[in-house]
């Protein structure tokens, strides 16, 4: 946790910028009711990934008297290939959503201590090589250099 805690300083600092996503909210929204503030409060001043559905088309109802309906038919795979590859691998359906939307989204780093992922380190990275993968205190190491002063 101190490695989370100097990741967020820089964050804050604005040495670095930190993002997660959408999936990490609906993810706290199903823990006990009692440990959501706390677990929300942690994504705070974080930046979203923006780019987290897609529009598939619109379902429309019209009626004889000339009203109609539109409605978005919307989906949250952003990369149905790549989240495909990500299941395969045996990575949670919810965790196949993370890692999509950093990929997705051109996130440099997918920082994380889920073991899930850390277990299938070297496999993810054979399918998502536009992206690394380390624990906190892996990138508080590969960019301390970078702000010593």
């Amino acid at each position: 946790m101190v490695a989370v805690d100097q990741l967020l300083a820089w964050h804050h600092a604005r040495k670095i910028l930190l993002g997660t996503s959408r999936q990490s909210r609906r993810e706290m929204e199903r823990a006990p009711i009692q440990h959501q503030p706390k677990l929300k409060a942690a994504l705070a001043g974080l930046d979203i990934a923006s780019d987290d559905h897609r529009l598939l088309g619109f379902s429309t109802l019209s009626d004889q008297y000339g009203g109609f309906f539109a409605g978005p038919l919307i989906t949250d795979i952003v990369d149905e290939e790549l989240y495909a590859r990500l299941v395969a691998t045996g990575l949670k359906r919810d965790d196949a959503h993370h890692l999509m939307y950093a990929v997705h989204n051109s996130f440099a780093w997918f920082v994380t201590m889920d073991r899930n992922f850390l277990s299938r380190s070297s496999v993810l990275a054979s399918i998502c090589s536009s992206i690394g993968f380390c624990k906190p205190s892996g990138l508080i190491s590969k960019l301390s250099p970078s702000f010593a002063s």
